[in-house]
């Protein structure tokens, strides 16, 4: 009796292998909704940027072609002070609007303003931006400031007969405490600008305007006395012209990051 072979039927089951998950397109918000955004009064810095970023995609296939370029071209009016709003960058709404115009081609590049036809002045970055501080003309205007200070307090070391008293004496004098004053404040800010200190840039600042407020107050009393000219030697013109040149860097602004608008599921 021969044996015949069976193969074993397949499984009759209704599961199918879990297909994967359609891939679902980001979606961002209608450039409208950005721009109503922009208008409204409590604007943001992240809203600028939202909108500049919006500019530079391409619009969706929905989207009339020639709405947008209206919308484009509102934006860049001279009247509209949306297109004067400035995004991280430096780059300006209008700058955009007008970049997303040209993106659109023929025959909606043409209709860009005369005005805007001059090539835009290249954004520097962060690099390329000198940093703030003194500079050469208010580091020279501070030394002469120092080294005009300390004469006087030499001078009117001279004068006082206080080389002539015992060491703790001359140490204790009022001019030689005045010109470590002057020194240190003068060193303070130095230091505190080459280091980035705003610590040491405010200590030092607070010195130099108490230096301009003394010399200031110094030539009114030379002004009403017998010789009135005599105020044009005082260094109230340097320690002014230091104070200002010395003053502490502003706070760097942190760049806002663009609000990106959330992908619908």
């Amino acid at each position: 009796m021969s044996q015949q072979a069976h193969r074993p039927a397949p499984p009759t089951t209704d599961e199918t292998p879990d297909a994967p998950a359609p891939v679902v397109a980001e979606t961002f918000l209608p450039l409208a909704v950005l721009l109503e955004e922009v208008k409204s009064p409590g604007v943001l810095r992240s809203d600028i940027d939202a909108l500049i970023a919006a500019l530079g995609r391409a619009p969706p296939p929905d989207e009339s072609l020639r709405e947008r370029a209206d919308l484009l071209l509102g934006l860049m009016a001279r009247e509209n002070p949306v297109g004067d709003y400035v995004g991280k960058g430096g780059r300006k709404v209008r700058h955009a609007a007008k970049d997303a115009l040209l993106s659109l081609g023929y025959p909606y590049a043409l209709e860009l303003p005369p005005e805007l036809l001059e090539p835009q002045a290249p954004v520097t970055t962060s690099d390329e931006v000198p940093s703030p501080g003194p500079g050469p003309g208010g580091v020279i205007i501070t030394l002469l400031s120092v080294l005009c200070q300390t004469l006087f307090c030499v001078l009117g070391q001279l004068l006082s007969g206080y080389f002539g008293k015992d060491f703790r004496g001359q140490v204790l004098s009022p001019f030689v405490l005045a010109g470590l004053i002057i020194w240190v404040s003068t060193l303070s800010s130095f230091f505190g600008h080459s280091l980035g200190n705003r610590t040491l840039q405010r200590g030092g600042s607070v010195g130099l305007w108490l230096q301009f407020v003394f010399w200031a107050v110094a030539s009114l009393f030379v002004l009403s006395s017998e010789n009135p000219l005599a105020f044009v030697f005082l260094p109230w013109h340097l320690t002014l012209g230091a104070a200002l040149s010395m003053r502490p860097v502003p706070e760097a602004e942190e760049p806002l990051a663009p609000k990106l608008p959330t992908p619908t599921p």
